[in-house]
């Protein structure tokens, strides 16, 4: 586990951005270069790398880069992994091999229903909570005043449903966990 987390953090501190720089080019380790790209989830960036090494007339080697890529999906398709992405609104289970996929699926969905479930939460709460400190205001225009009070009005229609929503996929996702004996 520790190895994923540090080729994730290296990938991300590594390859903020896709293309590489020249001096990047003409050190890159292909194999390296694959394998970081595979363990965060990236689809394959090799393209990318041809044109922005193309500058430093570098051709990036397509066979080590492709051997790392599929090393670091083995670190990346990993159940707890595509979970643990989802649950804080990252990753995909479609860039892994189509043998895995199918299996990954359920544990990708979950989390991101109850990602999604819950930034809707959040957000609805902020935004009620928003309107009702504008509408404290004295120095609000009448218009605006009005316009507020829609707002908090369909709000507060609408927050019954978010907040049902939201119980659903924490009660979907605590029985997910428990059938797959996730922490």
């Amino acid at each position: 586990m520790k190895a994923i987390l540090l080729l994730s953090t290296l990938s991300a501190v590594l390859s903020g951005c896709a293309a590489m720089n020249v001096e990047q080019c003409k050190t890159a380790n292909w194999l390296n270069v694959g394998e970081k790209d595979g363990a965060a989830g990236h689809e394959s960036r090799l393209d990318k790398y041809y044109a922005s090494c193309q500058k430093a007339n570098v051709v990036p080697n397509q066979s080590l880069y492709e051997k790392g890529y599929q090393q670091g999906l083995g670190y990346y398709c990993r159940p707890e992994n595509i979970f643990n992405e989802a649950l804080e609104g990252r990753g995909d289970f479609r860039v892994c091999p189509l043998d895995k996929r199918e299996s990954l699926r359920s544990y990708y969905q979950v989390a991101n229903n109850y990602y999604q479930a819950n930034s809707e939460f959040n957000r609805s709460q902020s935004d009620i909570n928003y309107y009702l400190k504008e509408l404290e205001r004295k120095d609000l225009a009448v218009k605006d005043r009005d316009d507020y009070k829609k707002r908090l009005y369909d709000l507060r229609i609408n927050s019954s449903r978010v907040q049902s929503r939201y119980q659903d996929a924490v009660r979907n996702l605590e029985r997910f966990k428990a059938e797959r004996g996730l922490n």
